[in-house]
Order: structure tokens, then C-alpha cells, then sequence
């Protein structure tokens, strides 16, 4: 039987085939799975069609939406290089799988035919990874691939161009734009702007790899803790008969509202499920908290912009972006830590969409430019914070590093 473990922990094996599992441990496993799969030493006499969801179902769909979509780009050459079909099948999706032992850079899961094999042997930060598949994940390139499959590359998800780099121990995301487009600075902008307020988010920056402008972020997975999406979550508290958005609040509704106030500032069009989550403490399999906010290059949204509501909220039903925002700094404590200066923005509309809309929100308030102060050249900032308060999100890493849940 094939292993599933967290870290050095097996929480479950299984035959796909046969249809057969053996849970080991219940609250460990993938928020998916959890109180839906079946254990079938348990359940010997189980008359499965009266189960909702078979385990082949099941266990097809975690590995489903664990293996990156043909339509990434450069997906169809990753498949290719590795002679794996570029087919939707659970045997074409394992099969990758298990060429790279199911290993993500967002969590600690993996699989193996060894009960043996140490998380030690296969964990990502502490191995080089395959330089080759870099060079075809980020530029399409077809390289002879050889040796041990060491990679995140068969398991990180989105649409755009992009490859993981092990520095010194410490694994760093690359992403490019579209052909002709400008996400990757719009990433670094966005992350530039929360820098300016207590929003924890991924730090990215601008980088150069043989001619092509991406933007590179840190991995934001700690030691002994996994990123669970909102996705999988949702998945569990529906099982479970639970209101996903009232538990949500219940885990982190700091976080849960500024990230809606965050999403009207920046006019951010992705706030999909897949782009925010949870961590896992990996020891007791409980949610900590929100994990920090990534993926926003698709901000400042030309759309979005020209909506002077927003747009619609994806994290409040039947809302605008603007009247879950209004709704949301009312529920939390959004604080400016320092100023937002335009020298930042891509361009004046980006800029001007900003400032109003941080202004609509009492965060900002725009002060009047003389005739003399533009003629005795006076650097005086247009828009200034109402407030300047302490950054508090060292509390938020703090309880983060220690695994405590903030519920």
C-alpha cells in the first residue's frame, strides 16, 4: 500500500485500486479527506453505496487538485519532459506523484512505497532541486532531466510561468508576467503597498533571470507548520455542518477582515480559494490562523478600478468590494505603520485609485497643494495618513513560529 505521511508521521495508507485505506491518524490528515474517507479495517461489512463519496473518489480528487493544471504555463512541457500524459485521470496524476513523492512546498505531506523513507530523505529545503525542470517550468525549455526528481514543481498550482529555487536552505518562488504583461511588477507593488500597513503578506521583490523580469517571494511555509487552502477547509466544515465564513471568523477575524479591506485598496480581482488558507500546526493538526496574504498580481485591476464600488467581494456574499471594506475596518484593527509614497505605483491611476479609496476608508485624507508650494517646490505629499500606529504584526509571526491557535 501506498503511505501518505506528515513529515515522519504515516496518517494513512491506501490501494487505489482495490478501493482500500487503513486512516492512522484521523485529525492529521489533508483537510479534504478528513471525516470522509473511509477506513476500510474498520468498516469490513460497510455497505459503501452508502457512502457519499467513494474513497477512490476521494483519494482521485486530493491528488486531482494536488497536481498542477495542463493550462500553467510551461505545464504541457513539464508533462512531456517526464513522459506523463497530459491527461485529467487519477493513473496520469499519480503517476506524477509519485515521480516527486507528492512533495508541495506549501505543506508536509508526501507519499511513499517505504515506510522506511525519512522526511529527512525527501523534504525539499534540505536538497537541491532539479535544475533542469526549473529551466522548463520558468522558460519552457526542453533539458534532459536525469537522477532523483527533486522538485514542487509537479504540485504548485496557478496559471503563470514560474519555478522554485532552494537558496541556503530556504526555498524562493519566481513568477513572470504574462507576454506583455506587467503582474510580476504589480506584485511587487501590491507587496510593497502593504508594507505600509499591519497586513502580514508575502515580501516580494523584482528579479532578473536571463532577460526576464519576475517577481520572487520567500516560501511561506515554517518549520512544523503546513498551509491548508480555503478550499480544502471549506470542504471539511461543510462535512462537518458548519458555516464556513462564521468559522472563520471564529479561527482569525482580524485577519479575515483585513484581508477584505485589503482586497478594496489594491482592487484585487483574485481572492479566489486557492490564493487563501490557513496554517496547520503539523503536531496536533489544528488550524493556527490565516496565513499571510500572496498572489496579488492580479491587483490594481483595470476593471476593478473603474468600478467605484470594486467590484463584487469574494469573501462577503453579495457585497461590493467597497461595502465589505467600509464593513470590515469596523471589525478590526487596520493600522497605517508608515506612509504610502507615489513613487510606488506603476502609474497615476493606480496611484489616484488608491488614495481615494483609502481616504473613503478614514485611513487617509488629502491635504491641499498651494500655488507656493509648487512654486517654492515644496515636497508636500497630496494624500497623508490620518494616523501613523506601531506595527503589530510581530504578534502575528510570534504566534505563528510557537503553533498556538488564535481562537
Amino acid at each position: 500500500m501506498t503511505c501518505l505521511k506528515l513529515e515522519d508521521k504515516p496518517v494513512m495508507k491506501f490501494d487505489f485500486a482495490a478501493g482500500e485505506c487503513e486512516v492512522l491518524e484521523p485529525s492529521l490528515l489533508p483537510f479534504s479527506l478528513r471525516d470522509r474517507i473511509v477506513d476500510t479495517r474498520e468498516n469490513r461489512q460497510l455497505d459503501m453505496s452508502s457512502v457519499r463519496f467513494s474513497n477512490k473518489d476521494l483519494i482521485s480528487s486530493f491528488f486531482y487538485f494536488r497536481t498542477l493544471s495542463v493550462s500553467r504555463e510551461n505545464a504541457k512541457y513539464i508533462f512531456n519532459q517526464l513522459n506523463i500524459r497530459q491527461k485529467n485521470d487519477f493513473e496520469s496524476r499519480f503517476e506524477a506523484m509519485r515521480l516527486c513523492n507528492g512533495l508541495s512546498a506549501s505543506d508536509s505531506y508526501w507519499i511513499t512505497d517505504d515506510e522506511d523513507e525519512k522526511w529527512a530523505d525527501v523534504r525539499l529545503d534540505s536538497h537541491p532541486l532539479n535544475e533542469a525542470l526549473q529551466q522548463t517550468a520558468l522558460f519552457g525549455r526542453t533539458l534532459s532531466i536525469a537522477g532523483k526528481l527533486r522538485t514542487p514543481e509537479l504540485t504548485t498550482q496557478g496559471a503563470y510561468a514560474k519555478a522554485w529555487f532552494n537558496e541556503n536552505s530556504k526555498l524562493y518562488l519566481c513568477k513572470a508576467s504574462s507576454k506583455g504583461g506587467n503582474e510580476a511588477e504589480r506584485e511587487v507593488l501590491a507587496s510593497d503597498v502593504l508594507d505600509c500597513f499591519n497586513v502580514p503578506h508575502a515580501k516580494y521583490s523584482l528579479e532578473r533571470k536571463e532577460g526576464v523580469v519576475l517577481c520572487k517571494c520567500g516560501n511561506m511555509k515554517f518549520p512544523n507548520t503546513s498551509m491548508a487552502s480555503s478550499a480544502d477547509v471549506e470542504i471539511w466544515f461543510s462535512e462537518k455542518g458548519l458555516d464556513f465564513f462564521d468559522e472563520v471568523k471564529k479561527i482569525d477575524s482580524e485577519m479575515f477582515y483585513r484581508t477584505i479591506v485589503t482586497d478594496y485598496l489594491i482592487a484585487n480581482s483574485d481572492r479566489h480559494r486557492g490564493n487563501w488558507g490557513f496554517y496547520m500546526n503539523n503536531q496536533t493538526g489544528k488550524l493556527i490562523c490565516m496565513h499571510p496574504l500572496f498572489d496579488h498580481n492580479n491587483a490594481f485591476d483595470e476593471t476593478f478600478m473603474n468600478d467605484p464600488d470594486g467590484g463584487e467581494c469574494q469573501l462577503i456574499e453579495g457585497k461590493t468590494q467597497k461595502e465589505a471594506a467600509m464593513y470590515a475596518i469596523k471589525h478590526c484593527d487596520f493600522r497605517c505603520v508608515k506612509p504610502v509614497v507615489k513613487s510606488m505605483f506603476l502609474n497615476e491611476r493606480m496611484y489616484e485609485t488608491f488614495m481615494n479609496r483609502a481616504c473613503e476608508l478614514g485611513l487617509y485624507k488629502k491635504q491641499k497643494i498651494t500655488f507656493l508650494d509648487r512654486l517654492l517646490n515644496h515636497r508636500k505629499q497630496e494624500f497623508i495618513p490620518l494616523e501613523l500606529k506601531s506595527d503589530d504584526t510581530m504578534i502575528y509571526w510570534g504566534r505563528v513560529k510557537s503553533g498556538a491557535a488564535f481562537s
